[in-house]
């Protein structure tokens, strides 16, 4: 099931993120010492070392995060239309845009959400979704997401390499608050994921228990 396959990355990712924020924190102590009591060869060994490691986690963080991207992408597409065999009509975004406006410069900031937030209600109320209003859940995960991405954009753009412990110290500590809106973000959309698959089992299930006959019917095509 994608909903396995996603769950699993995401709790993947976020134990990485883990490992690497608290490798980043034990790499801020060490400069911490630099600028209290000077440079010593032992500090000096220890700051290559944690470097080492915390550039081999990037690494690794960029390929988990590549595969998050992949499933995650699977998975919306195919929320979205089961939200759709589940009988929910005047959707804003086929299943194909939910995911392609992630890749739009300036649309993704806004319409991936109106298309997640979309297929959310759909799946709880498929004949009345329009009435309800948007789930905070949804609107948490997306604030940290964006917030998560212009911290990784300032980085890359603005951020040059530093010579000194006060100039390593305060761009550590810029990268240590991006990792830790990524790692919010991941946690929040691993809550969207179980959530969201749930209640669309359950909306599925309800609908198959329903007295009524059933000819050849959309919700044939719901597959998780």
């Amino acid at each position: 099931m994608l909903g396995n396959g996603v769950r699993g990355v995401l709790a993947a990712f976020v134990l990485l993120t883990l490992a690497v924020v608290g490798v980043m924190f034990h790499g801020l102590q060490l400069l911490q010492q630099g600028i209290d009591a000077g440079i010593s060869t032992g500090l000096q060994d220890e700051l290559a070392s944690a470097g080492r490691l915390q550039l081999n986690l990037f690494r690794l963080q960029l390929v988990l995060m590549l595969a998050c991207y992949a499933w995650a992408g699977c998975w919306i597409y195919r929320v979205a239309c089961n939200v759709r065999a589940l009988g929910a009509k005047g959707l804003d975004d086929s299943p194909g845009w939910a995911v392609g406006w992630y890749a739009v410069p300036f649309m993704n900031l806004m319409r991936p959400m109106r298309a997640m937030t979309q297929v959310w209600l759909a799946s709880r109320a498929p004949a009345r979704w329009q009435k309800l209003g948007t789930p905070r859940l949804l609107a948490a995960w997306w604030a940290f997401w964006i917030a998560g991405n212009l911290s990784y954009w300032f980085v890359t753009q603005y951020l040059r390499p530093e010579h000194t412990f006060e100039g390593l110290h305060t761009q550590q500590m810029l990268l240590l608050c991006g990792q830790a809106l990524n790692l919010v973000a991941a946690a929040l959309f691993l809550l969207v994921v179980s959530r969201l698959t749930r209640m669309q089992m359950e909306e599925h299930e309800r609908q198959q228990a329903a007295p009524a006959v059933r000819t050849s019917s959309l919700a044939d095509a719901f597959v998780l």
